[in-house]
């Protein structure tokens, strides 16, 4: 059994990890922008992944 998106959660996971640690960093904007980068680039796969499931199950 495959679980759609599981990495997409990982890294998204990971991104809001990184903000969350952001505050104690000494330079914590780039930590943020990091963060947010990895988590919006997660959102979209995660949602591609789940669209092209949903279109495979539509074939059945």
């Amino acid at each position: 059994m495959e679980k759609k998106g599981s990495w997409q959660l990982f890294f998204i996971t990971l991104g809001l990890l990184f903000i969350m640690i952001s505050p104690q960093a000494e330079n914590p904007g780039v930590m943020i922008t990091g963060g947010l980068a990895i988590v919006i680039i997660s959102v979209i796969q995660w949602r591609k992944a789940v669209k092209k499931d949903k279109e495979n199950h539509k074939k059945w």
